[in-house]
Parts: structure tokens; C-alpha cells; sequence
């Protein structure tokens, strides 16, 4: 992705590459500042504007590292790491994913231990939560796939 994208665009970014559908509060988390949506009823809170915050200025060098986090409730946090910084190339999608592993976890599951807990009972037919479960999640799901093809399919649709 650009260098200088702005953090509400990689939120919308990561939202697309997460599956998930922006239904909840979100915050970034560098170098012990925070950027987000400020709360005007709590300035205290300190939380600069993502949109006029761009990642090169969150993430400044090499290695160096932010927190997302998204749906304070259910508790997901990600660490991003710059990597590494490469000329654009003009001949792809303005934002790409190169790769992944497992499928995300679906929204409002619960966080990282209620999507512990969905797995265990979706890999159980007789776990008597089991029909209830895999008709919420509305689908076959299959905790095992990642389609990166399918994820820039959707990136490269995507107009920030």
C-alpha cells in the first residue's frame, strides 16, 4: 500500500482484508500515541485524527510497529509491522495483500477466546450448540482457508 496513506483508509483496508464490516470502534496505537475518531464529550483521551494521520508517520521505519485494535467489547488486537518499503508499482491495485494464512474470525464471535470456543464447537457435531452455531455463522466455514485472490479481488475494488 502507499506509504502515505492515511490511517482511516487502512482501517477501511484492513476491515476488507479481516471480512469484517466496520460495525465497531477502532483505535491506533504507535510510539505511545494514539489515533482514532477523538471523542469530543472525551478530549482527555488524547486520540489524534486517523484521517489526518498518515502511516508513514505512525510507522516511521523499519520494523518499527503499531497496534490495531477493533471492537474494544470482543478485544481483537493486531500488531502491524512495517516490513519493508518497496517503489510503487503502478501495474497493480493501489492496495494488495501478499499474504495470509487461516480464515478470519466472523464478527461479533466473541474476541479471540469466543472464537476459540466457536471452533471447538463447530469441530463437534454432537456439542449440543453445534446446529445453533452453524446457523449463525450462516455458511460453511472452514477455519482452515484463506483466499488471498479473493481478498485483492475486493481490494482492487475498493476506491479509498
Amino acid at each position: 500500500m502507499p506509504e502515505d496513506v492515511p490511517l482511516d483508509i487502512l482501517h477501511e483496508v484492513l476491515q476488507i482484508a479481516f471480512g469484517w464490516a466496520d460495525y465497531h470502534l477502532h483505535l491506533f496505537s504507535a510510539a505511545g500515541r494514539k489515533y482514532g475518531l477523538p471523542d469530543p464529550d472525551f478530549p482527555e483521551m488524547n486520540i489524534d485524527p486517523e484521517e489526518e494521520t498518515r502511516m508513514n508517520e505512525a510507522l516511521s521505519k523499519l520494523k518499527s510497529k503499531m497496534t490495531y485494535e477493533y471492537d474494544f467489547g470482543d478485544g481483537w488486537e493486531h500488531e502491524i509491522v512495517l516490513e519493508k518499503i518497496t517503489a510503487g508499482d503502478t501495474s497493480q491495485s493501489l492496495f494488495t495483500c501478499v499474504a495470509g494464512a487461516r480464515a478470519c474470525p466472523p464478527e461479533d464471535c466473541g474476541g479471540p477466546f469466543g472464537y476459540e470456543r466457536l471452533l471447538k464447537i463447530l469441530g463437534n457435531p454432537k456439542h449440543p450448540e453445534h446446529d445453533d452455531m452453524n446457523e449463525w455463522i450462516g455458511e460453511e466455514f472452514d477455519p482452515e482457508e484463506f483466499d488471498v485472490e479473493a481478498v485483492n479481488k475486493k481490494l482492487e475494488d475498493y476506491t479509498a
